[in-house]
């Protein structure tokens, strides 16, 4: 006895004929072949039958890439730009009273600059990836907003000691 095992790439008929645009409805998702209006069938035969036959599209096809979702990164970048700023604003006002008080500045203020700058960093970064998100779109250009101003200080500033140190041991 001989068994009919046909794979779903292989047409069990010449092309167009009745029993090759089931196969094709049943790729295209539609098992019965009885539901939709005849524009969707007729694409869905079509994209099903070139599927069939070998030619659908790969990776490198015709279809537009769809927006991932990265709410999680939107709603961190919106919490990492505020507590970036208070931060921010917390090592100004550390580096104020010491710059009144001392030559020199403590190891508190540099560790307040050093883990704002990080999260400002963090958060700038993911609010950027996550601009193209289809959910959280508002929460990280919010983030990005209220983490830009300080990266861009910070890096300045951090940027400016490291020249002016190499600049006095010269």
């Amino acid at each position: 006895m001989q068994s009919n095992h046909r794979t779903p790439l292989q047409p069990s008929r010449k092309p167009g004929s009745e029993g090759n645009q089931a196969q094709a409805r049943r790729m295209a998702g539609n098992p019965s072949g009885t539901a939709g209006s005849s524009m969707n069938r007729a694409s869905g035969n079509q994209a099903a039958v070139g599927q069939v036959q070998g030619k659908g599209k790969g990776k490198k096809g015709g279809k537009k890439k769809q927006p991932v979702d990265r709410l999680g990164q939107a709603v961190v970048s919106l919490i990492f730009g505020i507590f970036g700023m208070l931060l921010f604003l917390l090592s100004c006002i550390k580096l104020n009273m010491d710059s009144q008080y001392s030559y020199t500045t403590s190891p508190g203020t540099m560790f307040t600059i050093v883990l704002a700058y990080i999260v400002n960093t963090v958060g700038f970064i993911l609010g950027i990836r996550a601009r193209r998100s289809t959910k959280g779109r508002g929460m990280a250009i919010a983030g990005i907003t209220l983490t830009a101003l300080p990266f861009v200080l910070m890096t300045l500033f951090i940027g400016g000691a490291i020249i002016l140190t190499f600049l006095l041991l010269r």
